[in-house]
């Protein structure tokens, strides 16, 4: 299970990827990678907001990884595992732009964040999801997603006893009478 993040070049719909990253929810793994945008025709806009951020357009180009490069490494990782995003509508979107600039069709649909987690804790996730302050950093992003993610379903493991109780349904009512 990983947790994919990117960081584009705006909001806009000229927007395209400028970072991309990715980590296993245990932490055992995790890559990030700028994108190369010199060789991809229309993908010159640049948000000012980026900028304000950190990321240039020029630190992109000089240590970015080719569309080519970078789409065959997310393609590897959606083939064989589930990812999730926090933003899965927008960063499908993103995907599916640099897999065009590659000539290649993206694999797999990002799963959202919320599947992550077990349904009775995904207001937990939300809340923390509000609380947190965004990185504008991929990497850093994937991170901090990844240790939340880990924590709630740590944390989501059923108590013994609640479990003994709820594999009969009707367990926790010996003992109580009814009137009618």
């Amino acid at each position: 299970m990983y947790i994919l993040d990117i960081q584009a070049s705006g909001m806009g719909e000229q927007s395209y990827p400028a970072e991309i990253a990715w980590r296993r929810i245990d932490g055992s793994e995790s890559y990030s990678t700028l994108i190369n945008l010199d060789n991809v025709h229309g993908w010159e806009k640049w948000s000012h907001d980026v900028v304000r951020h950190g990321l240039t357009r020029q630190e992109c180009c000089d240590r970015g990884g080719t569309t080519a490069y970078v789409a065959r490494r997310v393609d590897d990782l959606l083939k064989h595992y589930p990812v999730y995003s926090e933003s899965p509508i927008q960063d499908q979107r993103w995907l599916d732009k640099l897999f065009r600039s590659a000539g290649k069709r993206c694999p797999a649909k990002l799963i959202p964040i919320e599947h992550a987690v077990p349904s009775r804790r995904r207001f937990e996730l939300h809340r923390y999801l509000l609380a947190r302050r965004d990185e504008h950093n991929a990497a850093a992003n994937s991170l901090l997603l990844a240790r939340a993610i880990q924590q709630i379903n740590v944390t989501a493991t059923p108590d013994k006893r609640k479990q003994s109780a709820l594999s009969s349904p009707l367990k926790w009512l010996k003992g109580f009478s009814f009137v009618t």
